[in-house]
């Protein structure tokens, strides 16, 4: 049988990272689905460690040099951003894992990030060409994803990126808009049954007992 895909859907500082955490701890490599079979499980954080080994001439990362300029490195870094997270879906399947849990998607890198870039004419044409290319070519091997959406407000996603302070991230609120306008565009045209939304404005550290509710409408959604 294929395997259950997951995908964690959100917006930067929307709290995917810290759920995906969650899940894994009360998941860990194996769960039980309802007919008592056991079933392997692979967490796929998003590629951020392979992205930093890609660096200029000066040693700056590629994700310090995307946010410092688009309009230069737009193409480049959605490149690279489709191929590592393809090495990780296609390494894990191959692996035999029944269920694999992902750090957003390939999904989320051609409807969101890519797509944004192609409207705001930091992408040309043909570079959006040739990147949907790409998708097309490789998605055709996957099974349709289950989507887990973080749905998060820009204003308090952007509280959380200014108080984590990660190296070369410095977003803009302008962005943070933009990339949930997306999100919520391309959710509303996928099928709802592959969907279900958390409220990620509610502060976790505060409510514990939501990551418990969440898991357990989770299970529910994945039928497991």
């Amino acid at each position: 049988m294929p395997p259950i895909i997951v995908s964690v859907q959100g917006n930067i500082g929307s709290g995917k990272s810290t759920l995906l955490d969650q899940l894994k701890t009360r998941m860990g490599n194996t769960v039980y689905n309802k007919d008592c079979n056991k079933l392997s499980v692979c967490f796929l954080k998003e590629p951020v460690d392979t992205w930093n080994t890609i660096v200029d001439e000066n040693a700056t990362p590629i994700l310090t040099l995307y946010y410092a300029d688009q309009q230069k490195y737009a193409f480049t870094f959605q490149m690279m951003a489709y191929i590592s997270r393809l090495a990780l879906i296609k390494k894990a399947i191959k692996d035999g894992f029944d269920i694999i849990i992902s750090e957003r998607s390939l999904a989320t890198d051609k409807n969101v990030f890519a797509k944004m870039l192609y409207d705001d004419k930091k992408i040309n044409y043909v570079e959006y060409s040739i990147y949907l290319k790409w998708f097309d070519e490789f998605q055709s091997e996957f099974p349709q994803e289950n989507i887990i959406y973080v749905k998060t407000s820009p204003t308090i996603a952007n509280q959380r990126v200014l108080e984590r302070a990660r190296d070369g991230e410095i977003i803009p609120i302008e962005y943070l808009e933009n990339c949930h306008k997306y999100h919520e565009d391309w959710l509303k045209h996928t099928n709802k049954e592959k969907v279900i939304t958390l409220d990620g404005n509610i502060n976790t550290k505060l409510n514990p007992n939501v990551i418990d509710n969440w898991v357990s409408d989770i299970f529910e959604f994945l039928k497991i």
